[in-house]
């Protein structure tokens, strides 16, 4: 945002940094300009990379690690046990349970429902930003300004993803993507591309009249034109059994973005004493050696998680495929991670919340 600075003979524009999170250079750096790597990921897609090594190199090195560090942020936290037992047994016991379920009885029910909950979970925790950028900027908008903002992030992956969708031309890896049967027409896509077309204008003209006014939040704008970019753009970035790669694209970006949250909501509740964990305390915060046992944790449980899946793959109880049993490994802790997440995400940046109850309050305080 701006900052005016009046004087008896002049009105100066000051740039107003302070809704920033960890300064600009962090903010820009990494919670913004890590999107660079979109393009990265999808140049392997296009050069034609095998769908295993670009699945299985982003899941080992970025996807699981950003989700251990939520569980190291929650169920490996004494006080946040204390004040969310309920949460955290009932996550871990139904999301496991819905899984095997699902994989036994429809692969490709839990598959579709896997690929919407992924793409909301993504839009949401940009949501989640762009609400700390409003608080922290201390500039009060009125609803209607963060309703703008809200329908313009969370429409911005369906327009074309609708419209591959009704005309079946939506898989994941070779398993088509399912919609209910009453949405399988034009008029789907068509809404969908009417209400995000109202959404981008109405939140162009918007941010034009911020601007003109010097009340623009500069973070909470690049960071909507950055993310609605990028999720509007990738569903047309592949095709057929390819288009899976092109979001693990968007979900390298997501899990890069993620990582630099938790790091910074963990170094914040250390610099306050609120980590009671002495294992969790000592790989949170600044410092290569906190850093270093932060990536050692993330890797160490990536590589326990890769080896129940091959263990299970090998002695095969099931009689499945290596996939069924990676995605009935990995959506089980990735479910449970959105779970938690889809929590912390809508109540972090409340009015009632606070840093010593709910963790992910900490980069608004």
């Amino acid at each position: 945002m701006v900052r005016v600075q009046e004087s008896t003979s002049t009105v100066v524009a000051v740039p107003d940094r302070s809704a920033w999170i960890n300064g600009w250079k962090f903010d820009v750096g990494w919670l913004i300009g890590s999107a660079a790597i979109v393009p990265v990921i999808l140049f392997f897609v296009w050069a034609g990379a095998s769908s295993d090594a670009i699945n299985l190199t982003v899941t080992a090195l970025i996807g699981a690690p950003h989700v251990f560090s939520t569980f190291a942020a929650t169920y490996l936290d004494p006080r946040f046990r204390r004040t969310h037992r309920s949460l955290l047994i009932a996550s871990v016991i139904a999301v496991p349970t819905f899984v095997v379920y699902w994989t036994l009885n429809n692969y490709q029910v839990l598959l579709s429902f896997f690929i919407f909950a992924a793409s909301l979970h993504v839009l949401q925790q940009n949501a989640y930003l762009t609400d700390i950028y409003r608080k922290r900027a201390r500039t009060a908008e009125p609803a209607w300004s963060r309703l703008i903002d809200y329908g313009f992030l969370f429409l911005s992956m369906y327009p074309v993803a609708s419209y591959k969708l009704v005309h079946s031309n939506f898989v994941l890896g070779d398993v088509p993507i399912l919609i209910p049967n009453f949405l399988m027409s034009e008029n789907t896509y068509g809404f969908v591309w009417i209400a995000f077309a109202f959404f981008l204008v109405a939140w162009f003209a918007k941010t034009f009249v911020e601007h003109q006014r010097g009340t623009l939040n500069y973070p909470k704008t690049v960071l909507i034109a950055v993310t609605t970019t990028i999720a509007f753009l990738i569903p047309m970035a592949a095709s057929g059994e390819r288009l899976e790669l092109a979001f693990q694209a968007v979900n390298t970006w997501h899990s890069l973005q993620y990582l630099g949250i938790v790091w910074y909501i963990q170094k914040v509740r250390k610099s306050r004493g609120l980590i009671e964990s002495p294992f969790v305390a000592r790989m949170s915060g600044s410092g290569r050696g906190a850093i270093s046992r932060f990536v050692a944790f993330c890797l160490g449980c990536s590589a326990l998680l890769f080896g129940l899946m091959l263990a299970m793959w090998k002695l095969n109880p099931l009689n499945l495929g290596f996939m069924q049993y990676y995605y009935m490994v990995m959506l089980s802790c990735l479910l449970i991670h959105y779970v938690l997440d889809a929590y912390l995400f809508t109540v972090s940046n409340t009015a009632t919340a606070s840093v010593e109850r709910i963790p992910f309050a900490a980069p608004a305080a």
